[in-house]
This record gives C-alpha cells, structure tokens and sequence, in this order.
C-alpha cells in the first residue's frame, strides 16, 4: 500500500515537472534564427531542454519533448499569424517540423537516459551532440530541405549547442556542491556549539561530583568521630549515604555525556577566528528570533589554533549572552580576541544597563542572579557566570569586569596559551 502511494506521489511529481518543463522549454524557443534563408529554425529552446534532461530525473522525457514541441509549433504559429495579419493555414503549418523535433528529443532522452550519462561530462556532451544532430536531421528531412550545407550547419551547431549546455551543467553542479559544502557548515557550526554547552554542563556536573564526594567524606568522617552520639552519628551517616547515592547518579550521567559525544565529528584544533565566525552566525540568528535592535561586532586581532575550543565556546556563549540580556534596542556588543605575551586575551563589552556596584562582588557565586521572568516572576538560575569561572579556574585563566550603570558593562579574560 505505501509502495503504491508513494508510486503515485512520483507519478504527480513527474507530471508536474514535465509540464512545468515543457513550459519553460517553449518560451526559450522563442528565441531562434533562419540560417541558410530557409524555413528551418535554430532556437535557443534546444538549449535548455538537454540542460534539463541532464540534471532532473523526476520528469517524464517524451511527455515533455510531446507537449514543448505542440506550444513552440503553435506560440511560434501565433506570433507570426498575429504580426503579419495573414490568416493562412500555411503559417501554423511552417512550424509543425520543429514540434517533430522536440518529440524525437523526448523519445531519445526516455530511450537513453541524459540523468544517468550525467557522470561523465565527456559522455553527456557526445549524447548531447547526437541528440541534437540527429533531431534537426529528421526535421530537416521532414522538411525536405537536406544537403551536405545544411548537414554541417547542423553539426556544428550541435556541437556548440552541447558546449553550451554542458557548460552550464557544470556551473549548475558547482552552485549545488556549494550549497551542499555551505549546509554542512552550518550544520557543523550548530554542532560544535550544541557539543559545546554539553562539555560546559558535563564540566559543571563533575565539579558538582568532586564537591558530593567532599561531602559524603566529611559527613562520613563525623559519623566516626561521633558514634558515641547515637542520634547525630545516624544522621551523619544517612547524609554520607544520600551524597554517596547521588554521586553515583551523577557518574553515570557523565558517562553518558561522554559516550555521546565520543563518537561525534570534531576537529583536533580549531583557530580563534573559526570560533567567532561560528558564534557571531549563531547569535545573529538568536538576536533574529528576539526580534532585538543589537548589534554585535566581532573581531579577531591576531588569530592562533587551540585544542581546547569547547571551553572558548561555552565562556563566550555564557557572556555574550549577559550582553544580549543587558542590552536594549541600539545597544552595541563588541566581542574581541587577540594573543598577547603568549596570554589570549578576550573581551566582551556592551553599552547596555550595566552592573551596580555593590553587587559585582557576587556575580560568580553559583546561583546569585538579578535576573527573572517577568511573567512568571521566577528567578534565574544563576550557573552562567559560574560556569565561566570554574572553566577559567581549570584553564588557569582570570576575569575580569569593570560595569557601569551609564556605560555598560566589560567582561577581560586571559588564559594562557599553554592550557589551550
């Protein structure tokens, strides 16, 4: 049954494409000369009807070759009936053959398929050739016009014609690899930021870990040293277990962090300004969605490869996107790097609302935010900035901020190169 829908949603797909083709096809053919002073035509609709049997599969060839050759006999009918304002049959007639080319055309591309010589551009341009050639001989047949003169003409005009064709064949696949390379970029760019705040979280949940297992040990410790106290030992014991308990858990969600991103694509080392083109593509796009009045400015002043860019991503994530909070419509964020003294040195700075003085001390402490939503009146979590630092202690790098409530707020970090 699916095989049979799916057949037929084919079907549909194909018909509409012949004819939408074939439309195509006969407006082109508009475009023609009279060589040799003759009734015989050469357009331009030859063209295009090989460029598309080369590159579209989902077509019906002799459907298309049937229907552009009926419009172009009679647009072309038509146009000289309606110019001359002679109303003889002989007018429509004139153009009948070149109907007789197209249809050979189609039965040519139903019988060998141009899609399937594709591969090779030497192949494509000798069918090209013999498909040509061999239409305008039976029209020129049809039309009782032969000759050695009129033979060569043909010839070279095939040829040209399939130059032309395979040519844009060429730009065509060039255009459709470009596209291609350009949404693997995209989708690698999204990637790395996606691995990148997974690295952040898991780097996050250790430090949590490594903090439970402090605590399980002291908890235990005073459960020794207070066996005595039956009440306070119990409970001692019993916080040691629940801490224990959830370190295990937190084990084995690490684990399962770094079972999913293992395997996942990644380069070795990635430059400084690889990194901010990623970013500066990924917060343009979230600047979009919020329908925000920011502008942010990347700059990069000398560039340097580094192992460790999953860290660069997460710290610069997390400030930019305190900037983007902080600022309102006409708001600028200015993000830069640069390597200095073998220390690589980045600062984020806004024009925004900025930071008030007596709460710059707290704004690393896990959980200490100013920030809420407005609708529901919940709190933020406040882990961003505290992220930044213990990632920064583990690089033995350091920040700092200098805010103002009128100019904005400047975030410095410096790590050195050597942790990278």
């Amino acid at each position: 049954m699916k095989d049979k829908m799916k057949l037929t949603s084919r079907t549909k797909v194909c018909l509409k494409n012949s004819i939408l083709f074939s439309i195509v096809i006969s407006i082109f053919a508009q475009i023609y000369i009279y060589p040799f002073n003759s009734k015989f035509v050469l357009g331009i609709g030859v063209v295009v009807i090989g460029f598309v049997f080369a590159v579209t599969e989902n077509i019906y060839p002799f459907i298309v070759g049937v229907t552009a050759g009926i419009l172009t006999a009679f647009i072309r009918g038509m146009g000289l009936l309606i110019s001359s304002h002679n109303y003889s049959n002989d007018i429509i007639l004139q153009f009948a053959p070149a109907a007789i080319f197209y249809i050979f055309y189609g039965i040519f591309g139903t019988i060998f398929s141009l899609s399937k010589k594709n591969e090779s551009i030497i192949r494509l341009y000798m069918a090209l050739v013999c498909f040509d050639v061999a239409c305008n001989i039976i029209e020129i047949l049809v039309r009782n016009m032969f000759s050695v003169s009129t033979l060569k003409v043909i010839i070279v005009t095939g040829l040209i014609r399939a130059f032309i064709q395979c040519t844009a064949f060429l730009i065509y696949n060039y255009q459709k690899l470009y596209i291609k390379k350009s949404e693997h970029q995209k989708r690698y760019a999204e990637l790395n930021l996606m691995v990148s705040k997974i690295y952040a979280e898991a780097f996050y949940l250790q430090k949590s870990t490594d903090d439970l297992n402090n605590v399980m040990k002291e908890a235990y410790y005073l459960y020794e040293m207070n066996k005595s106290k039956s009440e306070f030992s119990t409970k001692a014991l019993a916080i040691a277990q629940n801490a224990h308990e959830i370190r295990k858990n937190n084990d084995r969600v690490l684990r399962g962090i770094n079972e999913l991103v293992k395997n996942v694509e990644k380069a070795e080392y990635m430059t400084i300004s690889e990194i901010f083109s990623i970013i500066s593509d990924s917060t343009k796009r979230l600047i979009d969605n919020i329908n925000a009045q920011i502008y942010i400015k990347f700059k990069v002043e000398n560039d340097y490869s580094i192992k460790r860019y999953y860290d660069i991503f997460a710290i610069l994530n997390n400030l930019i996107i305190n900037a983007i909070e902080a600022c309102k419509e006409n708001n600028t964020i200015n993000v830069t790097g640069e390597i200095s003294e073998k220390i690589l040195l980045i600062s984020v700075s806004d024009d925004g609302t900025g930071v008030e003085e007596d709460i710059l001390p707290y704004i690393f402490n896990i959980g200490f935010s100013t920030k809420f939503d407005e609708n529901t009146g919940a709190m933020s979590t406040g882990i961003g900035l505290c992220h930044v630092k213990n990632l920064l202690d583990d690089l033995q790098g350091i920040i700092e901020v200098n805010s103002d409530t009128r100019k904005g707020t400047k975030f410095t970090v410096s790590i050195p190169l050597t942790s990278l």
